[in-house]
């Protein structure tokens, strides 16, 4: 059954495309085997719809953090870690465990919640849900905001957990798959991470059959007019990103026509990719992404080294040197802002390449 939704999907049968159903069931699997996961696909891609179909199809225990509403915040306090889904019977716990999710959930107001006392209630809360069930899941959506989290030490409390509670499994989604790699094991870090040890499952886009045949069959059920052409329009322009291209459903059932519904899917679309470039720059601290980012959104079929390496010295009007366009090509790769096709790297998504467009133009004002 096609469902037209701004929110994610949590049943099964409502789940869509061949890629994402098959992730759910590679979810059971690496659950069931304990290891560390983490989620990844592009934007609006459909990781949360993923993660809380398993959950809700499977019958999990689990705790929930949302941390998207925090993307591109510079900063984030520990305080905002706040469950926002409790997928258990909190009856079940001990008064001492009870008061610990009181605490972090922040349902206790006369105390003064430290980072200490945080990550001490956090590891206490955790301790007995390690030994009450089998299995349990704790998921971070978004996960790449962890890097901002100020006032506790987040590796570290993953660390344990991945080191002391063998029943508890984390989960982590993230659309930056090299800056979740950085955040858990930064190359910095006296111990060896355990980023190697991630069980990692991609959701990927739709294809063009998928999208189109997604869009025809929830047309025809709300007799909503269309033709065919404007649903090849909507992927090519989507670039095969279901979050999206549900969001255009939607907008066609409301009454608006295609124009103006693929028109405000796409500023929608531009904005998302916005918050997630500005992210990441946060983390690679330098004006030379952006540069090669806007010489590579010029472009159709995308660019080679050299011709990279010619455009943005003739930019710079110097000389760059090969380590740092290595680096800056191999971070972009593995935050999956760029691919490698034939020799080229490329900008595949039409929205990205014109939120980096606007992007370009604000940093050539400051």
């Amino acid at each position: 059954m096609v469902t037209f939704s701004d929110r994610p999907i949590t049943r099964l049968e409502d789940l869509y495309g061949e890629g994402h159903r098959s992730a759910v069931e590679k979810l059971r699997e690496a659950v069931d085997k304990g290891y560390f996961i983490a989620v990844l696909g592009a934007r609006r891609v459909g990781k949360t719809s993923v993660v809380k179909t398993f959950l809700n199809h499977y019958g999990y225990k689990f705790l929930y953090f949302d941390l998207s509403p925090y993307m591109g915040l510079r900063a984030v306090s520990f305080q905002y870690l706040i469950p926002a889904e409790i997928g258990f019977n909190e009856k079940v716990l001990s008064s001492e465990a009870q008061l610990s999710l009181a605490l972090i959930s922040l349902r206790i107001k006369k105390v003064k919640l430290t980072g200490e006392v945080f990550q001490a209630n956090m590891l206490s809360l955790l301790r007995e849900l390690n030994n009450k069930y089998n299995r349990f899941v704790i998921v971070f959506d978004e996960a790449q905001v962890l890097a901002f989290v100020k006032g506790i030490n987040y590796r570290g409390l993953l660390q344990f957990i991945h080191n002391n509670y063998r029943n508890i499994v984390v989960i982590l989604t993230g659309s930056m798959p090299g800056l979740l790699e950085k955040i858990i094991s930064p190359i910095s870090a006296e111990e060896p991470g355990f980023a190697r040890y991630i069980e990692e499952i991609h959701v990927p886009r739709w294809s063009r059959e998928e999208t189109v045949n997604f869009l025809k069959e929830g047309f025809k059920n709300k007799n909503v007019s269309f033709r065919e052409e404007e649903l090849y329009e909507v992927y090519e322009e989507l670039s095969g990103i279901p979050g999206f291209i549900s969001y255009y459903g939607l907008l066609r059932l409301r009454g608006l026509k295609h124009e103006e519904a693929l028109a405000k899917t796409e500023n929608y679309a531009i904005s998302q990719w916005e918050n997630d470039l500005k992210t990441f720059l946060k983390v690679y601290n330098s004006p030379l992404y952006i540069d090669v980012l806007s010489i590579l959104a010029k472009t159709l079929t995308g660019a080679t080294w050299s011709e990279i390496e010619d455009e943005l010295e003739r930019k710079l009007g110097r000389p760059i040197s090969k380590s740092t366009l290595h680096r800056i090509l191999v971070n972009l790769l593995k935050a999956g802002i760029i691919q490698k096709q034939r020799g080229k790297y490329i900008i595949i998504d039409r929205s990205l390449k014109k939120a980096v467009n606007k992007l370009d133009i604000s940093t050539k004002h400051l």
